[in-house]
């Protein structure tokens, strides 16, 4: 069960579809909490159910969707941020206008709410910029246009959704650095998603590590790097080390399971070293130590 949290905790929390004529899950029995302020980091390959679980949690789950949970406290006015900028930003109406649908119908003077928005996510020259359409920005500059859309909405917790994906490493730092000074700013939540967990070293309070609909390790950002415990977080991090020091792509042998596909026991245990016959047959228990748990009866 998930440690009770004011702002954020949900207990057993499962998404479904059919798929064949069965409810199958993308999100299998997820238990978390969030306190207010704090940065929470969701990470696991493309597939593992991590944008499903986030749209749960920002009850936008698809109609599609059969959405169930055991008890919830759910953020009262969530706001996401998605991965490419080009796909969420109307190309045929400019950047003021398209911020201006998201300042709240109350605020009298919204020209200087949105200039204001701007000028937070650090966009220089806004009297300009808010004249100008989405091919006029760089990509940097159109995923700091959608943090404003998303400021607008005066959230209290913001959900990154592999924000930095399409974004080079030096723009992929200042876009963290960004959403750090806002989190200060404003005591902001933020959910962040993405597929590269060394990314979260220095950005994320508590990071969780998601394969296959499962949540299989959770921790501090210092327990997870400094002591990983599941054999996939440990994967992640080495894949991801690699990648920066050689500057090329790495993966992890074989695939995520499709979740009419998932296997029995751990659902990791196809692509495990250390896989043993029970890891087949029997969903392994969490071990917890102050604050860090992981699913894996092959480590202590």
């Amino acid at each position: 069960m998930a440690a009770i949290s004011s702002f954020l905790s949900v207990d057993s929390l499962s998404v479904s579809y059919n798929i064949n004529g069965q409810q199958t899950p993308v999100v299998d029995n997820v238990s978390l909490s969030q306190d207010k302020g704090e940065i929470i980091g969701l990470v696991g390959e493309s597939g593992c159910g991590k944008s499903q679980l986030a749209l749960a949690l920002a009850e936008l789950a698809s109609k599609q969707a059969n959405v169930h949970m055991e008890a919830s406290v759910l953020p009262k006015n969530p706001a996401i941020i998605f991965q490419d900028p080009q796909t969420s930003l109307n190309p045929v109406i400019k950047i003021g206008k398209q911020i201006e649908e998201a300042v709240a119908q109350e605020i009298p003077d919204k020209k200087a709410s949105i200039l204001e928005l701007l000028e937070q996510v650090g966009i220089d020259d806004p009297n300009s910029r808010i004249n100008q359409y989405p091919h006029e920005f760089s990509g940097g500059m159109q995923q700091r246009a959608l943090i404003a859309m998303a400021l607008a909405q005066n959230p209290d917790l913001l959900i990154a959704d592999e924000p930095t994906t399409a974004l080079d490493v030096t723009i992929q730092k200042q876009i963290l650095d960004l959403l750090k000074s806002l989190n200060k700013e404003k005591n902001l939540a933020i959910f962040f998603i993405t597929h590269d967990l060394v990314l979260l070293r220095e950005f994320a309070d508590k990071i969780l590590v998601m394969y296959a609909g499962k949540i299989i390790e959770s921790g501090t950002a210092k327990n997870i790097f400094e002591n990983p415990k599941h054999p996939y977080t440990k994967a992640l991090i080495s894949v991801s080390s690699l990648e920066k020091k050689e500057n090329r792509f790495n993966a992890i042998p074989g695939s995520v399971p499709l979740p009419a596909e998932y296997p029995s026991g751990c659902r990791f245990h196809p692509r495990c070293d250390l896989a043993v016959d029970s890891c087949k047959s029997s969903l392994p228990e969490f071990q917890d130590i102050e604050m860090h748990s992981w699913a894996c009866t092959e480590v202590n």
